[in-house]
């Protein structure tokens, strides 16, 4: 038997190393066509991806609506790196250079594809310093994020491995094969650099095509540019930029005039109304619940509410129940960002890794120079995120307890430990703050890919609910709720909710933000789970002394909640109102939110949706210049 199994390896063996030779031009056509056709169908995917309903299901003919006029872009900037790989001397180091090169396309897009899903846009070089975050995330929360059309980024991978292992070109006269490579590389490389020159020379030498060349070569939109001059492309450009902004120190006048532009019209200067410093002196507990959507407060399903404390909350105070998410790639870290200082996210990358030593206005500082006791707690390191340098140097806190400081050896949900018993290690540090205090606390166990043990489960929903994300999610929603409630009856029996305001928020969607396409086949028995493309997060303000409820529909942004906080906490506005971005919900004729891919909710007049389009690059530049 062993005999017969030997033979058949040795005559596999022998077949397989059979080599197919071909003429040497049509053995290099091929070799570098892979790679350059890869690229193409690679770039149509991601593209197709981007323009479907969602980022599960392609949409390949509106991907080649929108992109085939930038084919030619795509093959130039390719075919500019692949060209190097003519001027090697020997086929095996050509072909190593064409495998490195096509693997390196290969992993381009798989990160993309799997952060655009993960964070809704393009991955930035910046991002890199972020990197060592995901050791904590569990694999589930990865794999959740993969379909079955993602097999296609990998076929020219297969068939260049396949390509090399099968023929080899017949011999020819090494100088002339040489030459004509060489003379290939200089032709290619000279037709790629002028077909992407062609247009900024037009532009900027004879001012022709002006219009085209800004909406396309100095595009920012991260996807568009993507869309533009493929993964590849997006990558080359985005390094370049990173390298400009480094230098850059200071605004420009043109700069300068479109930061005093925003705050001109954002500031309105109305006058004081009744709420001004009506929580003046008081406590703050600020719960950030991770992935709370608006839709799920004061949603019952089957007779269950599914948020009954947060609910309550919402009878004595503020509900804002349509705050528009804003985060960008810092994601949780960029909500901590925005309610604390009213400070927009830069589009590349985290804020708090690449800023973290410019010093903000925030609320949490100036209640620390009023005599408040500040503390920030989340079951994390302190280096995830870059949070506790952050936490302490941008925003100013005194206090960071985290995963550094408490006992992390319980179950997880999720990527950290569950909230049950993370707020009982936290509690004892809680519990110790002089009163007045501010105290921001993050929870954690709502966190995708909403996969939840039984014993976690308190809702009785239909098992072919609960066995979807949308079960998952609405089961841990309910589960972080009552976590809350225990929170908030311990807090009451020590007295530490005397006199103190209690703050719900979000930090950012969940189950829409990430698994929207789940969702439509409960549209009709839930219909409100269908938040119509309204990626928003709930906002309650809540205190006791406060005998009703004040509920707005007024559309606003994650960088609306700070100063509204800091008018009700009786902050001055000329402390905070030139560099919060955002405005004071309580006092304000305008409702309106920008969302991070710059498309505006809300009535607006053309030219006024032109200067709130601007905001997003007047944070990039502050935070630039170190402001």
């Amino acid at each position: 038997m062993r005999s017969i199994i030997r033979e058949k390896i040795a005559e596999f063996k022998k077949i397989a190393g059979r080599k197919v030779y071909i003429q040497s031009r049509i053995y290099y056509i091929v070799l570098f066509a892979i790679p350059i056709v890869g690229l193409l169908i690679k770039n149509l995917l991601l593209q197709a991806y981007i323009n479907g309903d969602n980022l599960y299901s392609p949409d390949f003919g509106l991907a080649i609506e929108k992109t085939w006029k930038f084919w030619i872009f795509y093959i130039a900037i390719g075919m500019l790196i692949l060209s190097i790989g003519m001027l090697f001397k020997g086929d095996k180091a050509r072909s190593v250079y064409i495998s490195i090169c096509n693997f390196i396309f290969t992993l381009l897009i798989c990160c993309d594809v799997i952060y655009i899903r993960s964070f809704f846009t393009m991955p930035s070089m910046a991002d890199a310093l972020i990197l060592k975050n995901f050791s904590g995330f569990e694999s589930g929360e990865v794999t959740s994020l993969l379909c079955g059309w993602d097999i296609f980024i990998f076929f020219d991978f297969a068939a260049l491995g396949i390509f090399l292992f099968v023929f080899r070109r017949k011999e020819t006269d090494e100088l002339v094969k040489i030459r004509y490579l060489r003379k290939g590389a200089v032709i290619a490389a000279a037709i790629s650099a002028a077909v992407l020159a062609f247009i900024p020379i037009q532009a900027n030498a004879f001012e022709i095509n002006e219009k085209v060349y800004n909406n396309i070569y100095k595009e920012k939109n991260a996807e568009k540019v993507s869309a533009y001059f493929s993964s590849l492309g997006f990558h080359i450009k985005d390094i370049c930029e990173l390298i400009a902004e480094s230098f850059h120190s200071t605004l420009t006048e043109e700069e300068q005039k479109t930061v005093d532009r925003y705050y001109q019209w954002k500031n309105e200067n109305l006058p004081d109304n009744e709420y001004a410093g009506m929580f003046k002196g008081k406590n703050i507990l600020f719960l950030q619940i991770e992935s709370l959507e608006s839709f799920v407060i004061g949603k019952s399903i089957d007779g269950q509410e599914i948020t009954p404390n947060i609910n309550k909350l919402t009878d004595n105070g503020f509900y804002f129940p349509n705050i528009f998410e804003q985060v960008q790639g810092g994601n949780s870290s960029d909500a901590d960002l925005m309610y604390t200082s009213s400070r927009l996210p830069v589009s590349k990358g985290s804020t708090f890794f690449r800023y973290e030593d410019v010093k903000l206005t925030s609320l949490p500082r100036y209640l620390r120079s009023e005599g408040y006791d500040t503390l920030y707690t989340q079951a994390i390191k302190g280096s995830f995120w870059n949070y506790e340098n952050c936490w302490s140097k941008m925003i100013g806190v005194d206090n960071f307890v985290g995963a550094d400081t408490i006992n992390m050896d319980y179950e997880k949900i999720g990527f950290t430990i569950n909230d049950k018993d993370f707020i009982s290690e936290a509690y004892p540090y809680i519990s110790r703050l002089e009163s007045p205090y501010y105290a921001h606390i993050v929870l954690n166990s709502s966190h995708m890919p909403f996969e939840v043990e039984d014993k976690y489960k308190n809702l009785d929903l239909p098992d072919k609910l609960d066995d979807t994300y949308l079960g998952g999610y609405l089961q841990l929603v309910n589960y972080v709720d009552r976590c809350i409630g225990e929170l908030l009856t311990n807090l009451e029996e020590d007295g530490m909710l005397d006199n103190t305001v209690i703050v719900v928020t979000g930090d950012h969607t969940g189950i829409h933000k990430y698994y929207e396409y789940s969702l439509e086949e409960w549209y009709d028995e839930y219909p409100w789970v269908n938040a119509e493309g309204n990626y928003t997060v709930p906002l309650i303000i809540s205190c006791k002394e406060m005998e009703k409820k004040v509920e707005s529909d007024i559309l606003a942004g994650q960088i609306d909640v700070m100063p509204t906080l800091a008018y009700l906490m009786g902050m001055p506005e000329e402390e905070y109102i030139n560099s919060a971005m955002g405005r004071n919900l309580l006092k304000t004729n305008r409702s309106y939110a920008i969302f991070r891919d710059r498309s505006i909710y809300g009535d607006l007049t053309e030219e006024e949706k032109e200067i709130v389009m601007t905001s997003y690059d007047v944070s990039e530049m502050l935070f630039q210049v170190g402001k």
